[in-house]
């Protein structure tokens, strides 16, 4: 990324967080950077491209941030999704009230917002490799048809996460601190061998002894 994107990028999140809306055009709002129209176009197609890439960098710069750490490679991968979103919500600090912005606006029709697009793609692989190293090391349990939807079921962790953040008034917002853990912790324990084996077993009994 060169300096001019990056000064768009800066830029227009600094907009919204102030006005809490987007510029009236492109064109006018980079005549308030003083460059170009054409300028934009050579890097985005449109305002939600900018926000797309932002939430891309937040999440690039989130695993960079991680992974120098020398503790990272040795934790589990319980630990390592931990670091990971206390790492994320601390890079956000700075820009909380363009997050407030992003849910405002986010369609009800919608799963997630839609800027949340690339990094979508980023955190399903990361934890696709994290699902994949805890089956290898049995920190998670390899489960015939479900094992490989761990993956989907973890995406909404982020969207919840962020959607209570933008409104913990605790201090230092330790109340999001204790949900992650506590949110990364209950899904680690679905993923072991635990109770929900024993559950899984019951209702397929129940499947085949009590057919109506």
């Amino acid at each position: 990324m060169d300096k001019t994107q990056g000064r768009i990028i800066n830029s227009y999140i600094k907009y919204l967080s102030e006005h809490q809306k987007q510029p009236k055009s492109i064109a006018a709002f980079m005549e308030e950077l003083k460059l170009k129209e054409e300028t934009f176009y050579k890097y985005f197609k449109n305002f939600e491209k900018v926000e797309i890439e932002f939430w891309k960098k937040r999440f690039d710069e989130t695993i960079k941030t991680i992974e120098k750490e020398e503790v990272y490679a040795g934790y589990s991968v319980n630990e390592k999704l931990l670091s990971f979103y206390y790492t994320w919500i601390e890079n956000l600090k700075e820009y909380r009230s363009y997050a407030k912005y992003v849910l405002k606006e986010e369609k009800i029709y919608e799963l997630y917002p839609s800027c949340l697009e690339a990094f979508k793609k980023g955190f399903d692989e990361y934890v696709s490799m994290l699902v994949n190293e805890g089956v290898e090391t049995e920190e998670i349990a390899s489960r015939k048809f479900i094992t490989d939807k761990y993956v989907y079921l973890l995406w909404y962790q982020p969207v919840s996460i962020l959607k209570f953040w933008v409104k913990d008034e605790s201090e230092q917002f330790e109340d999001t601190d204790a949900l992650i853990e506590k949110t990364v912790n209950f899904s680690f324990d679905l993923m072991r061998s635990n109770g929900l084996d024993s559950f899984f077993d019951l209702a397929k009994f129940h499947i085949q002894h009590f057919k109506i």
